[in-house]
């Protein structure tokens, strides 16, 4: 695939960098449908490219060259028009991206590459789409100096940290979703171990129908269930407190008239 080194001082840091050795069949494909938001680009998989071919996958990143700038692509379908497979050749695939930003070379020689959200040029047709750098990509998840926790590693490189900016996470409402299995709770468990390390004056109140996270944070947490929960009256509502009052029982309304009166 693409050489990957750092650029020397004064060497720009051209995406089509390659190695002597390699070939044109290293690069991906090539755009043939954009309107703005997303684009098309038309490629070829075979058996014998798997390595190529395996770069094709929904989740991953990709780049498109338009020389001072890269265009970074989500790829979010991939499929053949023709829905058949030959061993024997070329097949001719397209792969349906969303265009999330670009990435431009810094303003000294050298430079770290810097992305921007925005897009300034969008791809032409027959743009060339190129396995994202690992410094482009080091680019689209840079946080800038922000105050961040470590969770893990990309799934695309796994010499990449991934990071979360862990104040302006905790100032906004964010969710974690998945289906049953796949690794929600401990994904919270391990949200909130961070987030507690980097920020030890949290207080964090958890509703825990399931109890699964006391034996995950048990140095952290202060478990409060049904037995060991105290409510003062005075946070009840008037027919709240006629239930735990007279426990279930039907009231006469004289008996009511006479315990708003008390209260």
């Amino acid at each position: 695939m693409y050489v990957e080194r750092e650029a020397s001082v004064g060497e720009p840091t051209s995406q089509e960098r390659r190695d002597a050795e390699q070939n044109d069949k290293r690069i991906l494909g090539n755009v043939v449908q954009c309107d703005g938001a997303r684009a098309t680009i038309s490629a070829y998989a075979n058996d014998a490219d798997g390595a190529v071919t395996g770069l094709w996958t929904v989740g991953k990143m990709i780049s498109i060259n338009l020389g001072s700038t890269r265009t970074v692509g989500l790829v979010y379908a991939i499929g053949k028009s023709d829905r058949a497979w030959s061993n024997e050749g070329q097949n001719a695939i397209e792969v349906s991206i969303e265009l999330i930003g670009e990435v431009r070379d810094g303003a000294e020689p050298g430079g770290k590459p810097v992305f921007d959200r925005g897009i300034t040029t969008y791809p032409h047709i027959g743009a060339v789409a190129h396995r994202i750098r690992t410094r482009d990509l080091q680019a689209v998840y840079d946080l800038a100096g922000r105050h961040s926790i470590t969770i893990g590693t990309l799934a695309q490189d796994e010499t990449i940290a991934a990071n979360i900016a862990i104040d302006d996470t905790l100032a906004r409402h964010f969710a974690i979703v998945g289906t049953t299995g796949v690794g929600k709770s401990t994904a919270v468990s391990l949200l909130l171990r961070k987030s507690i390390a980097a920020r030890p004056d949290l207080r964090i109140l958890i509703l825990d129908p399931h109890n699964e996270f006391a034996a995950s944070l048990p140095e952290y947490c202060v478990r409060v269930d049904s037995k060991t929960l105290d409510l003062p009256f005075w946070m009840f509502k008037l027919e709240e407190f006629a239930e735990v009052l007279f426990r279930g029982r039907e009231t006469e309304p004289e008996e009511i008239d006479a315990l708003r009166d008390l209260i």
